[in-house]
């Protein structure tokens, strides 16, 4: 079946036509019953074959060897179409499952599979019959996250997911499922770090608490293996990054920013070793560290640390107007610097300077400067 629009509901006849069914499944069914419109559609095909479906749609795209996956416009809107599929564990990590996928298995066992229940549902296309063997809905109105069985653990990267999903929706862990996500330190330390940072990532781009990512690693004792560098922080040092992260995300959606909160916490020589081990994007490494030393410069402030520490952020990888924004957030008692740069701006011209050049001239400024803040 080809054409110019391929809609939901033609797609859904034609499957069900040659003895198939589709079903809506994951985050788009858990945004709509969260009240959140879906930025990604999947699909997932019971009862055929992958021969009949690219018959049927020779236009959708394979792009799975492990098990079949196709993408495909649907509405106008590039979505996934997947087989249901089991799992069984026969090695370590998240690579260590033999996938089997055949026209037998049924919604509810493809259902099993997945990690909490919120993202076990599934709305049949055809009649928007609503499948949700393990009370998803209920954990949705409840605000809980809870694992759909105990072969959640059977893959640490669930367990990573789980923080992250915990910090997007605002949701508890039920206990059972944090006792689960805890068994599996030993294989989350193995697993790539790039599919660390990219659960971090997507975390400090929309959570509005993405403390709740570390803090439900550290409830589950995966802080070590996961990210070691906050993991060594004392309690109390814990506890205050984690409020100054959450207070920066209160005022800023940025995820750099939000990252160089947690440089208030970490020094230079941990910010770096976090990097040697999990190369961060170069711009939240360098913020954090110019807000950590900017910080700590400023612990007693003078006219002359004021106007080096406003010199030192006008060119670097963190504004005046973005350290600002931390240290506010961060109720940090220091002198608020956006203003100082009016200050510079009203500094008379002087034809001194014009007699001046290179460092003599960057010295005699540089004192003008200290000398307008001294007399504010």
């Amino acid at each position: 079946m080809s054409g110019n629009l391929l809609t939901e509901q033609a797609f859904a006849e034609t499957i069900a036509a040659n003895g198939g069914r589709v079903f809506r499944v994951g985050g788009c069914v858990r945004d709509m019953f969260m009240g959140i419109t879906p930025q990604d559609i999947d699909f997932c095909i019971t009862g055929m074959v992958k021969k009949n479906f690219k018959t049927l749609f020779p236009e959708a795209e394979e792009c799975s060897k492990a098990f079949p996956v196709f993408r495909l416009l649907i509405d106008g809107q590039r979505c996934e179409a997947a087989f249901a599929r089991t799992e069984r564990k026969v090695g370590s990590g998240h690579k260590g499952f033999k996938v089997a996928s055949n026209p037998k298995i049924t919604i509810e066992e493809d259902l099993l599979r997945r990690d909490t229940t919120v993202n076990a549902i599934a709305v049949d296309c055809l009649n928007n019959e609503v499948i949700d063997p393990f009370n998803g809905r209920r954990d949705i109105k409840d605000s809980i996250l809870r694992a759909t069985g105990k072969h959640f653990a059977e893959d640490p990267i669930r367990a990573l997911r789980l923080a992250g999903q915990a910090a997007r929706f605002g949701f508890e862990i039920e206990s059972g499922t944090v006792a689960l996500a805890s068994t599996v330190a030993v294989e989350l330390a193995a697993e790539p770090v790039e599919r660390l940072l990219a659960e971090l990532m997507k975390v400090l781009a929309v959570a509005q608490q993405p403390a709740r990512f570390f803090k439900a690693l550290a409830a589950a004792q995966l802080l070590p293996a996961a990210f070691s560098e906050i993991s060594g922080l004392s309690q109390a040092e814990f506890d205050t990054a984690m409020a100054n992260l959450d207070a920066v995300a209160r005022v800023t959606p940025k995820p750099k920013l939000r990252f160089a909160a947690l440089g208030l916490a970490l020094d230079q020589d941990q910010l770096r070793r976090w990097n040697n081990r999990m190369t961060l994007p170069g711009d939240w490494l360098a913020a954090a560290v110019i807000a950590g030393n900017t910080a700590a410069f400023l612990a007693a402030p003078s006219p002359d640390r004021i106007v080096d520490a406003v010199n030192r952020l006008r060119r670097g990888a963190l504004s005046i107007e973005e350290f600002d924004i931390i240290a506010t957030a961060a109720s940090l008692s220091l002198p608020e610097l956006t203003p100082v740069m009016a200050v510079f701006a009203l500094l008379p011209e002087d034809p001194v300077a014009k007699t001046l050049q290179g460092e003599k001239r960057g010295e005699w400024l540089r004192q003008k400067q200290i000398e307008a803040i001294a007399n504010r």
